[in-house]
């Protein structure tokens, strides 16, 4: 059963609405006695939290979990692993259950040892422990790297894994929690999620917290099951999703409350703020937006094809450079790449600026201009830009040769060029988000009659790199040489 996207018996200033609310039916939880062993040890529950709590501990006619698999997509700075601290003390202290947390990062184990450690105490009759009544549950610690937990009386246990390709975990779980489930591949959940088969209650669960998948990522599990969820085919999983659904929202601060329940509540916006420092607009809308890429089925690069195409910063080729301009067919974007011929081994291309047309084009016609003394030539595509920046490089007197109006057999020949040299590997870039975002999410787009194509979708950046590689290997211009102004 899908319920509906609202929140309505807690509504919190001003919007808390999810995007998808996935539950089956179910009439009992133990959501109120979770709740109050999770008071006990200092947490109170917002109304969200609290409605997924309820799911969460949600038990069938058999007295089973009726949600064996539990799947949250909720941006940071929402305190969405809060439920999950509470879940995994309550299973343990009042059910006797062993409760696997597991991170991706060694660094968030570690502070998830610590949560815990503030409720249980680092070890039995723990003289500095906050909540005396927990560490009197507890009967023995390890604090090893990589072998941490908490061992009660009642023989329930909570486990500390950081994530690799094969588990050695000591002991069966009864629910595991995969924390930073966005990086969680199926070779990672392969080695743990056998542990559950023969756990002594007979009642497992697995968990899922994370923010969506990053372009690019080859960690696909969470976002397999965010489709199973969309899909409403599965009868032993709840999902729920907040985030906004158009990336454009991103920069409308008042979309943000549509996107984070605990907004306004325990977290502000100063704080999303201080966190979007540093972070590129894509990464900041899918990790504190909860923005979800468009995962269309006629996509023409997969994952894996990119990310084998992957090096580092250091890696990156000198040689002959050429640069593709696009215009997208809104005119709202332009974006600039660059590729790199190398005396040997493959081609380089790299996005260097995918900026709003308000900005004007003066910048982009000026620094063209300026690194024609470097670059071979530069390819534009796009009607509704095109024509005035060349207009403006005629103005700066760009070299003859330089600047290149690509035709629709050439924008064929470009894509074309791009995609084969992907998969085959004669291409190469680093990491860049928003270059990432338009490879993977862009679809053929059909061009004329006879079959060929260019990318599609939101494809701006994806363009501009094609442009800019089919540049470099077309072009007999030779920037070295005396050139002829226009």
């Amino acid at each position: 059963m899908t319920t509906p996207s609202s929140c309505s018996q807690h509504p919190s200033p001003p919007s808390c609405t999810p995007k998808l609310h996935l539950a089956q039916p179910y009439e009992s939880h133990l959501a109120e006695e979770a709740a109050q062993v999770g008071k006990m040890a200092g947490y109170e529950l917002l109304p969200w939290q609290r409605n997924r709590l309820e799911d969460w501990s949600a038990i069938g006619p058999d007295g089973k979990w009726v949600h064996k698999r539990i799947g949250d997509s909720v941006p940071r700075q929402s305190g969405k692993s809060v439920d999950g601290i509470i879940w995994a003390t309550f299973a343990a202290s009042a059910m006797g259950y062993k409760v696997l947390w597991t991170d991706h990062n060694y660094s968030t184990t570690c502070e998830m040892l610590r949560r815990f450690q503030e409720i249980f105490g680092k070890r039995p009759r723990d003289p500095d422990a906050k909540y005396k009544r927990f560490n009197k549950l507890v009967k023995r610690t390890n604090n090893k790297t990589a072998q941490e937990f908490i061992e009660l009386k009642n023989g329930g246990v909570i486990g500390f894994s950081t994530r690799t390709n094969s588990a050695a975990l000591g002991f069966s779980y009864d629910i595991v929690i995969f924390d930073e489930a966005q990086e969680l591949t199926d070779a990672q959940a392969q080695a743990i999620l056998p542990t559950t088969s023969s756990c002594t209650s007979q009642n497992p669960q697995v968990i899922y917290l994370g923010t969506p998948t990053r372009a690019g990522s080859l960690a696909d599990k969470f976002q397999d099951l965010r489709k199973e969820a969309w899909d409403r085919k599965a009868d032993d999983l709840t999902w729920c999703e907040y985030g906004i659904d158009d990336y454009a929202k991103a920069e409308d601060e008042a979309y943000w409350y549509e996107a984070n329940p605990s907004l306004g509540l325990i977290t502000t916006v100063d704080a999303i703020k201080i966190g979007r420092g540093g972070l590129s607009d894509l990464a900041f809308a899918q990790e504190y937006l909860g923005y979800w890429l468009p995962k269309e089925a006629n996509t023409i690069i997969s994952p894996a094809q990119w990310q084998a195409c992957l090096i580092g910063e250091d890696a990156i080729p000198q040689g002959r450079e050429a640069y593709g301009v696009k215009f997208s067919p809104d005119g709202e974007l332009v974006a600039l790449a660059v590729a790199v011929h190398p005396p040997e081994g493959p081609e380089y291309v790299e996005l260097l600026e995918l900026q709003p047309r308000s900005r004007g084009i003066g910048w982009l016609a000026e620094w063209l201009a300026y690194h024609a003394k470097q670059g071979c030539c530069v390819a534009i595509d796009g009607l509704s830009g095109t024509g005035d920046l060349c207009d403006r490089l005629e103005h700066l007197k760009a070299p003859r040769g330089y600047v290149v109006r690509a035709k629709s057999s050439e924008v064929i020949t470009a894509a074309t060029m791009l995609e084969g040299a992907i998969t085959t590997k004669a291409v190469t870039h680093i990491e860049s988000p928003a270059l990432d975002a338009s490879v993977l999410t862009s679809t053929r787009r059909t061009i004329g009659q006879n079959g060929g194509w260019g990318w599609g979708g939101d494809s701006c950046a994806v363009e501009a790199a094609s442009l800019a590689l089919w540049a470099v290997r077309t072009t007999k211009r030779n920037p070295a040489r005396k050139q002829v102004l226009w």
